[in-house]
């Protein structure tokens, strides 16, 4: 039996079950039929589930709700007010500032322990009723304690902005006391500056204050407002080295200010110690023979250059600066008609009067216009384009040794003449006159001599006849007393040294030097034979002539006088003394010692004083004497081999 052919198919075949053959047609016929996939009971079931799924979810919100409600609203405030209890607090701590000493050790600056106020503005609740306490607990007006909190409004908010500076213990305690009632004041122990000589070297030293917009504007970097820095002195020209590097302190503080918790700690570096040239012993000697006058005085060290005094009187007390003024002490000091703020020493620029002669008598020599034989007839004065200009002595024949001796006018008036304008300036200003000296002080007056330059920035016009009176120091021409000393000292040693203040920088911690000063040396452009012959002449002025009121007996000295009118003579009383205060000279007097092996080189200036003669010539004596371990009763004595008494200067030399 033949079967078609075609693709075979499993269900095409059949099967035996059991001795049936099963077809796919018994297959389906024999499966049960399907049932439905869900009843009515099976839904509400579903259904009853689903709904606590939605309840329980409803809740857990509910929950949730009420709790941010309970945390926000109910109890919102009571946990603001614990968030803002811990504030972070960047206490800036400021370093010690550098001492400064004179050249044996002696503290002329150092700083104590004060207290000063801040306001940390994170912190501030209530402004107006903090600053009012605080206007009342410091006695300071609202309105200052305000504007000095708004000038530091760049600060961030959480570091304390100092609103006052060496605040009295009492006054601290009244604020620790009520610090909850007011939050944001805040108390912080500094170091302030002191002075422990008071107003000793008071111009040297100069004073501290708060930095201001500008000096912050300049210097940035390390320094912020509020900050303590050198305004005029020692204390700003070495600021940086004095002022060190700041510290600060963060931490985690509660509402009352109370540290929680310390976060960082940078201890601060203190400033180098300033080593000055300046012998405390000596400035209070010649502070102590200037008062009672309004001048200076300046003592080098003429084999180095270093300033042993630096004297200017009336002066004030650097410690009222340390703290902070009030408009009214302030006003009171820049108004004080005696202007103690002013340095004499540096800036009281002056006519030097006869001292003056000195550098005409180098100019002279070196020009060739006279040598050391070169005489000169002196009647009691001489006349030059047509004008009659007198000598207070009548000298005779003199020398340049004699004229200087003598303080002879006609023998200068006729050198200037024959010198003119052009070469005076020229050798005025190899002396360093018309020029800053240099020294490591700000805002020193460089004087005047009148060149081509200075004449024509002023717009001035030169007449012939005041090469005259130039010749004798009068007249448009103007030093100040470190500008004489260093005259002085190029001509005690025929070497031109940079005056300074500064021996050497030392580290605060060791000692170890840090820096020595460097200051230029030269050669003096005048011969060592013209040198010797101007020091003769110093010589003869102290033994025989106008400066012999400042002789010491064991000791020989060199010097020379000068008296600057402020008035011509004709237009006022002949007696200086007679004058009015403001009318009378200016007395001069310089000074080299020992003559023989020069140590120190000093300058006189008695601003009003009278003359060179009779008022500097016998107060640089004492400074001298008491220098030197002289008894200052044997200042203005001569001892002399023969036993004759010293003779007495004239008038005439007394005026000089």
């Amino acid at each position: 039996m033949s079967m078609s052919s075609g693709p075979w198919r499993p269900d095409d075949t059949g099967r035996r079950l059991g001795d049936r053959r099963v077809t796919p047609a018994r297959a389906r016929a024999a499966r049960p039929a399907p049932r439905a996939l869900e009843t009515e009971e099976d839904r509400r079931r579903l259904l009853a589930r689903a709904r606590a799924l939605e309840a329980a979810a409803a809740a857990l919100v509910a929950l949730l709700l009420l709790g941010f409600w309970q945390l926000q609203v109910v109890r919102g405030a009571y946990y603001a007010e614990k968030a803002n209890a811990n504030l972070l607090r960047e206490v800036r701590i400021r370093p010690a500032r550098g001492l400064i000493l004179d050249r044996n050790g002696t503290i002329l600056a150092t700083n104590r322990p004060t207290y000063e106020v801040g306001i940390v503005r994170e912190a501030v609740r209530d402004r107006k009723a903090l600053l009012e306490w605080l206007a009342e607990v410091l006695e300071i007006p609202v309105e200052t304690l305000a504007q000095r909190l708004d000038r530091q409004r760049d600060l961030p908010r959480f570091r304390a902005a100092i609103v006052a500076s060496a605040v009295p213990k009492q006054r601290v305690v009244a604020i620790e006391a009520r610090r909850r009632e007011f939050p944001g004041a805040v108390v912080q122990v500094t170091p302030q500056r002191t002075y422990p000589l008071g107003a000793l070297a008071a111009h040297v030293l100069g004073y501290v204050g708060e930095i201001s917009a500008e000096q912050l504007r300049r210097r940035g970097g390390r320094f912020r407002m509020g900050d303590i820095v050198g305004k005029e002195g020692i204390e700003a020209r070495y600021d940086d080295e004095l002022a060190g590097q700041p510290g600060s302190r963060l931490s985690v503080v509660d509402s009352t200010g109370r540290e929680v918790e310390l976060l960082e700690q940078v201890p601060p570096v203190p400033g180098q110690t300033v080593v000055l040239t300046i012998d405390a012993r000596l400035q209070r000697q010649v502070e102590e023979e200037l008062d009672g006058h309004r001048g200076a005085v300046v003592v080098i060290d003429v084999n180095t250059g270093g300033v042993l005094a630096l004297a200017s009187y009336p002066a004030f007390d650097p410690n009222a600066f340390a703290a902070r003024f009030s408009a009214d002490d302030w006003q009171a000091l820049v108004s004080d008609p005696r202007l103690p703020l002013q340095d004499r020493a540096l800036r009281a620029t002056q006519p030097p009067g006869s001292i003056f002669k000195l550098v005409m008598a180098a100019a002279a020599l070196e020009e060739r216009v006279i040598d050391t034989g070169t005489h000169i007839f002196c009647p009691g004065g001489k006349e030059f384009y047509g004008h009659f200009y007198r000598c207070l002595g009548v000298h005779g024949s003199v020398d340049v040794v004699e004229a200087i001796t003598h303080s002879c006018n006609s023998f200068f008036y006729e050198v200037g003449v024959k010198l003119g304008r052009a070469r005076i300036v020229q050798w005025a200003e190899r002396f360093g006159m018309g020029v800053p000296t240099g020294i490591d002080l700000p805002n020193e007056d460089r004087g005047i001599v009148p060149s081509d330059e200075w004449l024509a920035r002023v717009g001035r016009r030169y007449y012939p006849g005041e090469t005259v009176s130039l010749a004798i120091g009068q007249g448009p021409l103007g030093v100040s007393p470190l500008q004489l000393a260093r005259v002085a000292a190029t001509l005690a040693t025929g070497m031109v040294r940079q005056p300074h203040l500064l021996l050497r920088v030392e580290q605060p911690s060791t000692g170890a030097i840090a820096r020595t000063p460097e200051g230029p040396t030269v050669p003096a452009r005048f011969s060592e034979r013209t040198r010797r012959t101007i020091l003769r002449g110093m010589r003869g002025s102290v033994l025989r002539g106008s400066s012999r009121r400042a002789r010491l007996a064991t000791l020989a000295i060199g010097g020379k006088t000068g008296t600057a009118q402020v008035v011509s003579a004709a237009r006022v009383a002949e007696d200086n003394e007679q004058r009015p205060e403001h009318l009378r000279n200016h007395a001069w007097f310089v000074a080299i010692a020992p003559l023989e092996q020069p140590r120190i080189a000093l300058a006189v200036f008695l601003e009003h004083g009278g003359s060179g003669g009779g008022a500097a010539a016998p107060l640089g004596g004492r400074i001298l004497a008491r220098h030197f371990g002289i008894p200052v009763d044997r200042v203005g004595v001569q001892e002399l081999t023969a036993g004759a008494p010293a003779p007495a200067p004239t008038a005439q030399e007394a005026h000089r």
